[in-house]
């Protein structure tokens, strides 16, 4: 659940931040206006101190996601017919590796989806959030240096008003690609979160009765929590 929810404000974060062009084109207009470059420092300070505060709930749901992939993992080795080939600790290093972190955590996802699913084949929700994922990724940086470019572009000296026109045509011009990053993120971030959910259920409904339909003989041992505690229930 902390997973889901991170997940979600990161989205609607994604959203927010998008639509910010809008109000810095009304700062923009005002400032021409008044002929005030006060406002349009003010517009340039928000937007940078709202992008930084992004960074703490995006590394948070970054974090929550890796521990969910590690313990959903996990639990796969307690179930019997398990084909995952990838161990557990790829769940975590496959993340951090330059390169293999285009491939592996799509894999990881895929093996965990069909063994706590019980498909054949992967299921599409995992093509969904990951290609989802690199896309708001790639056209995520693209937006971003195009958008330092053309805010180096922008003169700092304001003289008269086709100097703050500039600044409210960059404004507009920054919101669609925003728009087009922001409904990425939340293609991805609405297909992860329902992976999250229904292979929690899964795992949780498979726990649930594996451990019901496990007979307790005189003088067996009780089993240990350890496994549990490995796992997404732990």
């Amino acid at each position: 659940m902390a997973a889901s929810i991170a997940v979600g404000v990161v989205v609607l974060l994604d959203l927010l931040l998008a639509f910010w062009p809008l109000v810095g084109r009304a700062m923009a207009e005002r400032a021409m206006r008044d002929l005030d470059p006060d406002v349009i420092n003010a517009a340039s300070l928000v937007e940078a101190l709202a992008q930084v505060a992004y960074l703490v709930p995006f590394a948070a749901a970054g974090v929550l996601v890796i521990v969910w992939c590690y313990r959903a993992r996990a639990n796969l080795d307690a179930f019997p017919g398990a084909t995952t080939t990838l161990s557990k600790g790829w769940a975590i290093g496959g993340w951090l590796v330059p390169i293999a972190n285009l491939i592996i955590p799509a894999r990881m996802m895929a093996g965990i989806a069909r063994d706590s699913l019980w498909r054949s084949s992967t299921p599409a929700l995992v093509r969904i959030w990951f290609g989802g994922w690199l896309f708001y990724l790639f056209v995520g940086q693209i937006n971003t240096l195009s958008d330092s470019q053309d805010w180096e572009a922008l003169p700092t000296a304001l003289a008269d008003e086709s100097d703050y026109q500039l600044y409210v045509d960059y404004y507009s011009a920054a919101l669609g690609p925003n728009l087009l990053v922001a409904l990425l993120s939340a293609v991805a971030g609405a297909a992860l979160i329902l992976l999250i959910t229904r292979v929690s259920a899964a795992q949780e409904t498979r726990i649930g009765r594996d451990a019901q339909a496990a007979p307790v003989m005189p003088g067996m041992p009780l089993a240990s929590s350890t496994r549990t505690g490995d796992g997404f229930l732990g």
